[in-house]
C-alpha cells in the first residue's frame, strides 16, 4: 500500500482564486467599484454596457392620445485586457545563501516563503492595474508593458470630451494648497443639474492632490471636517460628494467627478484562464510563476462627467 497522488497536480498554490481576487481588487479604484457593485463579470474580451434613457414631457390631460417622448436604448464597451505575469525561480539558487535553511531536503521542488511571496505579487500587481484603470492607453505609441494592455478612464473620458462637463473653469495651471478648495468647489458647482442630488456622487483625485486638500483645510481651520485617512476619503465640507483619493491619479493633476453608478470595471474571473500559480516543472527542473486575468473599464454616460485638466 502506497499514497496515490496521481490526481493532484505538482506543486500548485491552493490560494490562487484569492490571490487572483487580491491581486484584481487590491488597488483603491477597483476595490470602491467592487463595493459600489459596478463589476461586470465573464468578459472574455469585450461586452456592452446597457444604457436606457428619455424622456418625458407634461402634457394637459384631456380627450385624445397624443404621445411624445421617447426611450432610447444605447451601449459603450468595457474591452478588457488580457494580462499575464510570469517569472522563474530556481530553488537551487538559494542553497548557497542564508535561505538555505528553508529549503527541504534532497532536490528541492519547492520555494521558500511561497505564502509571502504569493502576498507581495498580488500586491505588486494590484497596484500597476491601479494606475492603468486611470492611465491605460492601447496606443501604439504608449510603449509602457505595464499600462498598454486596455484604455483607462482618462483616456475613455478625454475621447468623450465633447459630452462632459468642463470643471477648470478658472482655467487654473496647477493645484497647490493655495487653490484647492477653490477648484474642488469649482468641480462641485459645475456638476450637471440632474445628477446634483445624487447620493453615489464621487470626486476621484490622486493622493497627492488629497494631501494638498487637507492640509488646505487644516489650514483654514476646518479641522471638524476629518478626513478617513486609512481609506484616504472625506465628505466635501457642505456637499453630497466624497472625495476619494486613488494611486491611479497621481502626478496626473486630474480630478474627475461622477456617480459612482456610473463607472465600470470589467473582469472574467470565472475564466479557468484567470490563475495565480507556482508549480515545479521537472522537465525545466525549476519552479514557476505564473498569473493570469483580463481587465479593463469604461463608464456610461459621458454627460455626468466633471473633469478638470489642467490650462
Amino acid at each position: 500500500m502506497a499514497f496515490n497522488v496521481s490526481g493532484l497536480a505538482d506543486y500548485t498554490n491552493q490560494q490562487n482564486t484569492e490571490l487572483v481576487l487580491k491581486t484584481l481588487f487590491g488597488g483603491k479604484t477597483a476595490e470602491v467599484l467592487q463595493a459600489a457593485g459596478q463589476v461586470q463579470v465573464g468578459i472574455k474580451s469585450a461586452e456592452a454596457i446597457n444604457i436606457l434613457s428619455g424622456d418625458v414631457y407634461l402634457q394637459s390631460d384631456g380627450c385624445g392620445y397624443s404621445p411624445s417622448g421617447n426611450t432610447t436604448f444605447t451601449q459603450r464597451n468595457i474591452s478588457v485586457g488580457k494580462i499575464k505575469v510570469e517569472e522563474t525561480l530556481c530553488p537551487k539558487t538559494l542553497e548557497a545563501k542564508w535561505m538555505q535553511t528553508q529549503i527541504a531536503a534532497g532536490s528541492p521542488e519547492a520555494v521558500p516563503f511561497e505564502e509571502q511571496i504569493s502576498t507581495d505579487k498580488a500586491a505588486r500587481i494590484a497596484k500597476l492595474i491601479e494606475v492603468a484603470m486611470w492611465q491605460g492607453d492601447t496606443a501604439t505609441s504608449n510603449t509602457n508593458p505595464n499600462t498598454n494592455k486596455f484604455d483607462g478612464f482618462n483616456k475613455l473620458i478625454d475621447a468623450a470630451s465633447a459630452s462632459t462637463v468642463d470643471g477648470n473653469t478658472s482655467s487654473a495651471s496647477a493645484i497647490t494648497t493655495s487653490n484647492v478648495e477653490t477648484l474642488v468647489d469649482d468641480m462641485y458647482n459645475a456638476i450637471p443639474a440632474d445628477i446634483s442630488d445624487a447620493d453615489d456622487l464621487v470626486l476621484f483625485v490622486g493622493i497627492d492632490t488629497f494631501k494638498k486638500y487637507t492640509t488646505a483645510l487644516r489650514a483654514s481651520n476646518l479641522f471638524h471636517y476629518a478626513a478617513d485617512s486609512e481609506a484616504m476619503e472625506i465628505m466635501i465640507p457642505a456637499t453630497n460628494v466624497k472625495m476619494v483619493a486613488v494611486g491611479g491619479l497621481n502626478g496626473t493633476n486630474r480630478m474627475f467627478l461622477t456617480r459612482m453608478a456610473n463607472l465600470f470595471m470589467g473582469t472574467d474571473l470565472i475564466d479557468d484562464l484567470e490563475s495565480f500559480d507556482f508549480w515545479f516543472s521537472k522537465d525545466a527542473d525549476e519552479v514557476r510563476f505564473r498569473a493570469a486575468f483580463k481587465v479593463g473599464c469604461n463608464f456610461a454616460f459621458g454627460e455626468h462627467i466633471v473633469e478638470f485638466t489642467l490650462a
